[in-house]
């Protein structure tokens, strides 16, 4: 049960909450800034999740997943704030 209340926090907090919230942070620094911190992030992410090792056929594999997690993250971020100002011109 805990986990399905877990997994449900999740869902709300990202399909609702961060929305808005990065919806709002755009509002502030603009949407390119926010992008580009997404991108960042991606690659971040990637970076720290890469199995293989930096040199020979690894490095490639790494490059591609960072590059894959920087666009899904900036695709996550451009959605949300896309969806929030629609409901917000509708509000």
């Amino acid at each position: 049960m805990l986990k399905f209340g877990l997994r449900l926090l999740a869902v709300a907090a990202l399909g609702f909450a961060v929305p808005f919230g990065l919806y709002k942070l755009s509002r502030r620094t603009g949407l390119t800034v926010l992008l580009v911190s997404a991108v960042a992030l991606g690659l971040g992410y990637g970076a720290l999740k890469a199995d293989n090792p930096w040199n020979g056929d690894g490095l490639f594999r790494n490059l591609l997943f960072m590059a894959a997690s920087a666009l899904v993250v900036a695709a996550y971020v451009g959605l949300s704030v896309g969806a929030a100002k629609a409901v917000a011109r509708l509000l």
